[in-house]
Order: structure tokens, then C-alpha cells, then sequence
């Protein structure tokens, strides 16, 4: 029996209060936006939204504040944000898409363009293979620099910087070097910058306004500005794009390409809708198959639950995409992004193939480490009545 909190009681009073117990789409309305309005207001920010689709069509969609206090451009789905460590997840894909061409082993150990093996210095005879990087199983510690990578074969056992005494594949950290190694991989197998491999095989096929820099956007007039949870600017939208045009590097270069696929990404919110769509379904998109379903469904899993893995240790992510159990019983899939001010989410629920796409700007930081935002949750918590719905399970348990 599934728990149902006390919005979803009222939502189901007032849907099933309508002739012939069918959805009143005013009714289902007008309990979102009630909700979602006091959730913003409580989180007490400048923009966000959120965005909720099931088996790829938009079920529900609440817009709130501005992109920017001095223009007051009203944030809608076009409005584009820097969506901070969503990025890896995305990034991945881009990973997935050359394991599904036969590009890519998982489980081959990894090496730099000039080919030396990156390796703990303490499990020298222990390769460390992507699976593991992404996993964040790597034995690479979560405090360890990625603006710059590590000369891999300078490091000694006595290195306490970069990496862990935890043997590859065994133990779990988080850490964002993980994420910026799946750059230097792309760019090395492809031949290609990250961007061009990125945009030429997900974002141009569907039209998506996202880039891994702001001034390659398609169009930067919608980039919203970023601010801290006191309300102040980190950056805005213009500045973003006169930074990237200065200091991003759109060329091939694995050995140093690690920073942007661990947070750079910028994208449109119905953009990164189509891309969750593709996530918990079978790996298309509006009839592109950016994936196959093998690949999507593989990211989700437990890697150390998978024959010859070299993931032994558990991990609460997949490939780059993590998991949260609300109290309502419904399993999410994702990942979350937070930098400053900024949260932005991209959650899926692939039995019934409903996305949800969640961003505040201007928030206050919630609870720490690698936990699930509160309004996030709050986000999903609400979200899980479509999950139910097509489930067709509706239980209410008294508090």
C-alpha cells in the first residue's frame, strides 16, 4: 500500500469530485499551481520552474519569477540555465552513445592520450575503467581538483590529493573528476570537441537551444542570470557568454578538457525535458533514437549487481544517474545540480515514463552533501500523483 501525503488527498478529493471520477484538467490546475505557487514563494526565490511529462507529452507545467530582476523577462520554458552537475548525467549520454557503436568498453581500463594508464598510485595492477567513473566507485577523492587534471603518471602512493585508499570499483565517493574525465574520453575517442560531439548527435537532431558554452548557444538571449540565495548576482547572462567566448577552447584536447562536462552545460528547460523523455523511455525522442534502450535502462541499474563488472562495491548512482524513494514509495532516477544559488533537477520514473524537470533560482542551499534538495523533493512528492495515476493505485493510509 502506498502512503499518500496530505496535497495528494486533496488533490484526489478534488479529482474525483468531478462527474464520472474523470480528471478535471481545471480542477488538476488549480491544485498544481496553489501548490506550487506556495512552494515558491516559501523557497523565497528570483525564477524557477517546473516542468512534468508523461510518455512524452507535458501533463503539467508552473512557471515563477523572472530569468533576470533588471529585464523582467518572465521565465517560461525557453528561458535557458546553466544546469550545474546535471551536466554529468547528460554528459554521459553522450558516453552511452558510443558504447552502444561499440566505441566504448565499460570495463576496459582507462588510459590518457598518450596512453599511460590512469591508475591509483596505492592498486597500481588495478585499472580504473569507466564503469567505475561513473559510478563514482573510481577510488578518486571527492575534494579532488578537476579545472585541471593530474599528471596521472607523477603521482605517487603518497598522494593524498587525487585519489583514496579504497581499491577501484569497491567503494563509493562523489566526486567531480569523475565527471570531467567522460570529456577527455569523448573528445579522445571521437576525435572531436565536446560541444560538436554533443550538439551534432543530441541537441541538433532535436532542436534543443544547448551548449557546453554560452556563446555557442543557438540562442543566448534567454540565458537567465544566476544568483546567490541572499539575492545578490553570481553572474549574468551576458556575462556568461563574454567569459566562454574568452576562455572556452572548442577544440579536441583530451588532456585538458576535463571542467565542462562536469557542470558547463546550458540548456533550455523544455530542451532538457526531451532529454529526461528519452531517459525513461526507451532512448528516443519525438522518433530519434538518441540511445538504445539497452543503454538507458543499463545507466539506471546497479552496476555492481551486473556480470563481470568491475564495480564490486555499492553505489547510489548507475551510470551518472542516481536514485531517491520519496515517502510515498515512488523511485525516482536522476540527478541533481547545485552551484550558489542555483538548483536545477532532472528526475525520471520509467514505469510510466514520467519526467520531471525542477529549477530554482536564487535558493537557499537546503541540506548538504549529495542529499536531494527539500523543495526538490517537495517537487517529486507532488509529481508522484501522476505516477500513481497511471498506476491506477491510489491508497490512502491515514498519517
Amino acid at each position: 500500500m502506498k502512503k499518500m501525503t496530505a496535497w495528494a488527498l486533496t488533490m484526489l478529493l478534488l479529482l474525483t469530485a468531478v462527474p464520472g471520477g474523470f480528471c478535471s484538467m481545471t480542477a488538476e490546475r488549480q491544485a498544481g499551481d496553489a501548490f506550487f505557487e506556495k512552494l515558491f514563494l516559501r523557497a523565497d526565490v528570483v525564477g524557477g520552474a517546473v516542468l512534468i511529462s508523461q510518455k512524452g507529452n507535458r501533463v503539467y507545467d508552473y512557471f515563477y519569477g523572472v530569468e533576470d530582476r533588471k529585464t523582467k523577462q518572465a521565465v517560461d520554458e525557453t528561458t535557458v540555465y546553466k544546469v550545474a552537475s546535471v551536466t554529468k548525467m547528460i554528459s554521459a549520454m553522450g558516453v552511452m552513445r558510443l558504447v552502444d557503436a561499440g566505441l566504448i568498453d565499460l570495463d576496459e581500463g582507462l588510459t590518457n592520450q598518450d596512453h599511460f594508464p590512469i591508475r591509483n598510485p596505492r592498486f597500481r595492477d588495478t585499472p580504473i575503467t569507466l564503469r567505475q567513473v561513473m559510478s563514482h566507485t573510481s577510488s578518486i577523492l571527492g575534494s579532488a581538483p578537476y579545472i585541471t587534471p593530474p599528471v596521472w603518471e607523477a603521482l605517487t602512493p603518497a598522494d593524498k590529493k587525487y585519489f583514496s585508499g579504497n581499491a577501484p570499483g569497491t567503494h563509493y565517493e562523489y566526486a567531480n573528476l569523475n565527471g570531467g574525465i567522460l570529456c577527455s574520453v569523448i573528445e579522445r575517442v571521437t576525435g572531436q570537441s565536446f560541444n560538436t560531439f554533443m550538439t551534432e548527435n543530441f541537441f541538433s537532431p532535436l532542436n534543443i537551444n544547448a551548449a557546453f558554452a554560452a556563446h555557442l548557444l543557438p540562442d543566448a538571449s534567454r540565458l537567465a542570470t544566476a544568483y546567490y540565495s541572499d539575492k545578490t548576482v553570481y553572474r549574468r547572462g551576458y556575462q556568461y557568454v563574454e567569459t566562454d567566448a574568452e576562455e572556452y577552447d572548442d577544440t579536441c584536447d583530451p588532456d585538458n578538457h576535463y571542467r565542462t562536462s562536469v557542470g558547463s552545460l546550458y540548456i533550455s528547460l523544455c530542451g532538457l525535458e526531451k532529454l529526461g523523455q528519452a531517459l525513461a523511455g526507451d532512448g528516443s525522442v519525438d522518433g530519434v533514437q538518441l540511445l538504445s534502450g539497452h543503454a538507458v535502462r543499463l545507466m539506471r541499474q546497479d552496476q555492481s549487481k551486473l556480470p563481470g563488472s568491475s564495480v564490486t562495491g555499492e553505489s547510489r548512482y548507475g551510470l551518472c544517474i542516481s536514485h531517491f524513494t520519496g515517502e510515498d514509495g515512488v523511485t525516482w532516477y536522476g540527478h541533481q545540480g547545485r552551484w550558489g544559488g542555483l538548483l536545477t533537477d532532472l528526475f525520471f520514473e520509467p514505469n510510466t515514463q514520467t519526467v520531471v524537470v525542477f529549477v530554482l533560482d536564487g535558493a537557499k542551499p537546503g541540506n548538504n552533501g549529495q542529499d536531494i534538495h527539500p523543495r526538490a523533493a517537495n517537487a517529486l512528492e507532488y509529481a508522484a500523483y501522476w505516477v500513481h495515476d497511471a498506476e491506477n493505485s491510489y491508497v490512502v493510509i491515514d498519517e
